[in-house]
């Protein structure tokens, strides 16, 4: 239990310092470790069980279980007076008293205290309920990128731009008050109704502010997706193992494949350490060659070769959407003068819409745009025809 006073205890000293890390709630946990309480032989405040659908924890009523993980299970939820829902992540009772899953619950509710961004999951509330160990957090139901993924293969260029546009604002929010997550993957990023993207599970993430709580060494993290650095457990890392790893997610959505694979960690740590990255725009032609370069950047082995924090990713993904015009057409004074520019450049659904229409919908999508430039030249050659009558 040494390591997890230590990490209860930072949290709380830091406190002082004027951060608000934890819920009061938590406080009780805290203490309870603290002097030794840890199982129910002691004062029975920590029996360790896992929660089900229908029960009462703290305040919230829990519903459906939306997913399990290694440590835990989240659960849809509604606050019994407010009605406010949420989701409320547990720790898995066979977890909840291994120093390891403690600390690194703790650890995440430490850092979405500190983080207040659209981008990254809001978490509202912690605490101890009857043995079980609860933080509730803000719902995001429309699914995963993994789950569009799934779907669909490979995303359009544009809507992976986009996808990687939202979370390196994240990303960089997070940097700033020293966090890096050491966990990107499509299956951490959620689809928000409204058509963000937030950047959740925070478990693995790193305080660089406070003292690590993994061994020096120790690799932690998802095989697919890991910088080097964090393959070999470097004790220097920054922001810039994320920009990495959302390297590797932009050329999933954009290729269909993931950048480095093979049948055990060792094959795939052996590429994300040796073989270099295949340019972007070569496994997918349409992919625009500033983006292949960006992409390019962010996947270079040194740290200090990739784009210098994730501001900087966020500027040339502004840029590149800024400057690349889908619909720009030699005949666009033609468009304009009959009002189809407007139809045209339309603002259209939202991303998260639009990540999940799925293939059918973008093969109708672009037949819709193949007609809509047909059109679009008979109109340019119908007014030709009448300027040219008009002078004779």
């Amino acid at each position: 239990m040494v390591l997890l006073r230590k990490a209860l205890l930072s949290s709380l000293a830091v406190t002082a310092d004027g951060w608000s890390y934890l819920d009061p709630r938590m406080d009780v946990l805290a203490y309870s470790i603290y002097l030794g309480v840890t199982t129910s032989s002691r004062i029975g405040i920590l029996e360790p069980r896992m929660a089900t659908t229908g029960e009462q924890i703290g305040p919230y009523t829990l519903g459906i279980c939306l997913g399990h993980g290694g440590f835990g299970a989240v659960f849809e939820a509604t606050h019994c007076k407010t009605g406010q829902r949420v989701a409320v992540k547990l720790l898995h009772d066979s977890k909840q008293l291994l120093p390891e899953a403690q600390n690194r619950f703790v650890r995440e509710v430490a850092l979405l205290k500190r983080l207040d961004h659209e981008n990254i999951v809001q978490m509202f509330d912690a605490g101890l309920h009857e043995g079980v160990i609860y933080c509730a957090m803000e719902l995001v139901e429309c699914g995963t990128l993994k789950s569009v993924l799934s779907a669909r293969e490979k995303i359009p260029w544009r809507e992976a731009a986009e996808v990687a546009l939202q979370v390196s604002a994240g990303l960089a929010h997070a940097h700033k008050r020293g966090c890096v997550h050491r966990d990107m993957k499509p299956e951490n990023l959620y689809l928000a109704e409204d058509g963000l993207v937030k950047l959740g599970d925070l478990g693995l993430a790193r305080d660089l502010d406070n003292e690590r709580l993994t061994a020096q060494g120790e690799t932690v993290g998802t095989w697919r997706y890991m910088p080097p650095e964090q393959i070999m457990g470097m004790e220097d890392i920054d922001g810039r193992l994320d920009l990495y790893a959302l390297g590797c997610i932009l050329f999933e959505m954009i290729s269909g494949r993931v950048l480095f694979d093979g049948p055990n960690f060792a094959k795939i740590f052996d590429q994300h350490l040796e073989t270099a990255a295949p340019r972007l725009d070569v496994v997918a032609a349409d992919c625009p060659t500033p983006l292949a370069d960006l992409v390019e950047r962010m996947l270079e082995k040194n740290p200090a070769d990739r784009p210098e924090n994730a501001e900087a990713v966020v500027q040339e993904l502004e840029q590149l959407l800024a400057n690349v015009n889908p619909f720009k057409l030699h005949w666009s004074q033609a468009l304009e003068s009959v009002g189809l520019d407007r139809h045209l450049n339309a603002r259209g659904p939202n991303l998260t819409k639009r990540l999940q229409v799925g293939p059918a919908a973008d093969t109708k999508r672009e037949t819709g745009k193949i007609l809509g430039f047909a059109a679009a030249i008979l109109v340019a050659v119908a007014l030709l025809v009448l300027v040219i009558k008009s002078c004779t």
